[in-house]
This record gives structure tokens, C-alpha cells and sequence, in this order.
């Protein structure tokens, strides 16, 4: 370790300058005449007759010599508030329900990592789908965004394939369902990894600016994602503009599959909400138009933790808890395989995890 410790220093000096370039670009850009509200204060709506749900899953995961398992749930949690309080809370289909288990075979690797992925989805939104049809609620909250990340699209000739394009069906319900409805759908993203407000800052505000020092600060942008810019932008409760998926053109820089969703391709929009003083903020993924943003915002607002380092709406706090699994639950499933078959040699573990030293 001690001769890592040169090169310890060296990282931190660097991390230490990147943040102070990045706090000070923050600040220029609030203070920036950019012909549009950088940031705007939100107002906390308490909650009063409305039933709010949302909806998250578990999943834990063990690859066999011949054999992948899965073992998953979904958990659906409606809140219903009456005089800013919470009433009543019910679950679908049930607090911390039996988990199913899916056996998978003769995957590649890389389909392997898109079967458990699609899985884990497909089973929260039928969940989201049930919630939104039992319940009714006013406002519908996924535990990340409202489209699956583009990095779970299989190729088309993977064995993944026919089942992603079965979750892009299912997707495609919920929002008929939420449309159909009146039901607020929204998509609460705890750790962007998001680079579009930056590439938005970068677009409308730096091209404005005479500072000699305009090339340092986009540099600086082309090296950060949202997050961190927005923690010093932000003050708690406030949130950013909202801005579209989509491109004018109807193609997402950031999600090459938006288009697979038709007509509501445009009316997926994104906004930064800083929910408590010193968390990061959360990015919200809504279905709507761009003026219901604050809606959204006001309601997340209100339900979100109080605590001054992380701040997160507490019906996804509940769900979470419900549908979470552990590494011993799979682990169980396994011994009562072996049990059953005997040490085959398809169902053996893995030589890294069964060395036996």
C-alpha cells in the first residue's frame, strides 16, 4: 500500500481540482443570463385525498456450470394521505411475497446479463401495471427511469430478444393505462450517470458567454455528468427546467430505443430535483407535457425523506424494502436443488466461486 500512496495524493489533488472548477462553473451558470430559468423553487404540495404508489423489485442471481438461476419479485406499495398524513398503506400482490424462480440455459454471457435484466423488469412493470389498475392511485413511481436503459437492448439475434420486445409491449400498457386513467406516471432515478443537462448547459449558456475562460469551462462540462454539477446548483428544493428524451428530430442522443414507444416517444421528459440539503439531486422521468414538471416536482418533493443527506420518496423507500432479496435466499434455492438431483455436473458451481482455497 505504501507505495501507492504517491499515486493516492495524485488522484486526490486532481479529484480536489476537478470539484473546485466544477463548483465555480456551477455558480457561473446560475448566475448566467441564459433567456430561460436554469433552476426554480419548488413548492412542497402535502399530500391530501390522494392515493400514491410505486413500484420496485428484487433480484438475486447465481450462474451454474450448466445452468443460470434467478430468483426475483416485484412489490407494488399505495400510500393513501388524508390530511397530509399517511392513512392507509396496502401492497400488490402482497408484503414481501413469495419471489419466483426462472431457470435459464445455454446462455452466452452477454445474453445471460440481458435475461436477468429484462427479468427483473418485466416482473415490476406487470407489478406497476396491477398497481395502477387496483389502486387508482394519483401518482405512479417507478424505482428508475420509465424506459428500460439502452444498454439492456439485446442485438436482434440474441435469445434475449423475443422477451425484451415483450417488456417494450409491456412498457407501452403502462402508459396506456396510466394515460387512460389520469394517473401521473413518473420514473425516480437515485444515481444518474445522466450527461444531458450538462450537453444542454454546454449548447445554450457557454456560447453566450465572453470569459476568456469559456474552453476551460467546457472542458470541464465534457467531463462531468449531472450530478455533480448540480449538487452545487442546486439549493434543496429546488429543480432544474424539464427538457424532452427526444431531440427535435425525434432521435435521443442518450436512449437510441425511445422510438420504439411511438407516440409517446414525445412525451417522455427529464428534470433534476434536490430533495434534501446535502444529498444529490434525484432525476425524474415523467409521461406528460413539459409544463407538468412541477406537478411532479411538488409531490415528490412531499413525500420525499427528511433527512439532510439523502432524500428520497419514501413510498419507493417502502417498496424496496418489501421486494428487496438476499444472496442467501438464491443460496437456499440452490442447496435444495442439489438435494433433490445430486452433485450433477451441470449444476456445479463455478470455479471462482468454489475454490477451495
Amino acid at each position: 500500500m505504501e507505495q501507492l500512496l504517491p499515486k493516492i495524493r495524485e488522484v486526490s489533488e486532481r479529484i480536489s481540482s476537478a470539484e473546485a472548477k466544477r463548483k465555480k462553473l456551477a455558480a457561473f451558470i446560475k448566475s448566467s443570463d441564459a433567456g430561460f430559468p436554469i433552476s426554480s423553487l419548488v413548492e412542497k404540495a402535502v399530500p391530501d385525498a390522494i392515493k400514491i404508489a410505486g413500484v420496485d423489485g428484487g433480484i438475486v442471481k447465481r450462474s451454474l456450470h450448466g445452468f443460470d438461476l434467478v430468483l426475483a419479485r416485484a412489490v407494488g406499495v399505495c400510500f393513501s394521505y388524508r390530511n397530509g398524513r399517511i392513512a392507509d398503506v396496502q401492497y400488490h400482490p402482497g408484503k414481501m411475497p413469495e419471489p419466483e424462480l426462472f431457470v435459464l440455459e445455454a446462455l452466452s454471457e452477454m445474453d445471460w446479463v440481458h435475461s436477468a435484466s429484462i427479468i427483473r423488469q418485466k416482473l415490476e412493470i406487470k407489478n406497476a401495471i396491477e398497481t395502477a389498475e387496483k389502486f387508482r392511485p394519483g401518482l405512479l413511481l417507478l424505482d428508475g427511469s420509465i424506459i428500460p436503459h439502452y444498454s439492456d437492448r439485446p442485438p436482434k439475434n440474441s435469445k434475449a430478444r423475443e422477451s425484451y420486445e415483450e417488456l417494450i409491449s409491456l412498457y407501452t400498457r403502462l402508459f396506456d393505462v396510466c394515460s387512460k386513467n389520469g394517473i401521473m406516471l413518473a420514473g425516480v432515478v437515485e444515481d444518474s450517470r445522466g450527461t444531458r443537462f450538462c450537453e444542454l448547459a454546454g449548447e445554450r449558456i457557454l456560447p453566450k458567454s465572453d470569459s476568456e475562460s469559456a474552453s476551460d469551462m467546457k472542458k470541464t462540462l465534457e467531463r462531468t455528468r449531472d450530478t455533480p454539477l448540480l449538487y452545487w446548483m442546486l439549493n434543496e428544493g429546488e429543480r432544474t427546467f424539464a427538457f424532452p428524451y427526444s431531440d427535435i428530430e425525434g432521435e435521443s442522443r442518450e436512449h437510441p430505443l425511445i422510438k420504439e414507444f411511438g407516440k409517446f416517444a414525445d412525451m417522455m421528459f427529464s428534470f433534476y430535483l434536490k430533495t434534501a440539503q446535502f444529498d444529490r439531486p434525484i432525476r425524474i422521468d415523467f409521461l406528460g407535457e413539459e409544463k407538468d414538471a412541477n406537478r411532479f416536482a411538488e409531490a415528490i418533493l412531499s413525500i420525499s425523506s427528511h433527512h439532510s443527506g439523502y432524500g428520497f420518496p419514501s413510498v419507493l423507500i417502502e417498496a424496496d424494502q418489501a421486494a428487496k432479496l438476499a444472496e442467501d435466499d438464491i443460496d437456499g434455492v440452490y442447496e435444495q436443488i442439489l438435494a433433490s438431483t445430486g452433485p450433477l455436473p451441470c449444476i456445479s458451481k463455478l470455479r471462482r466461486d468454489s475454490r477451495p482455497f
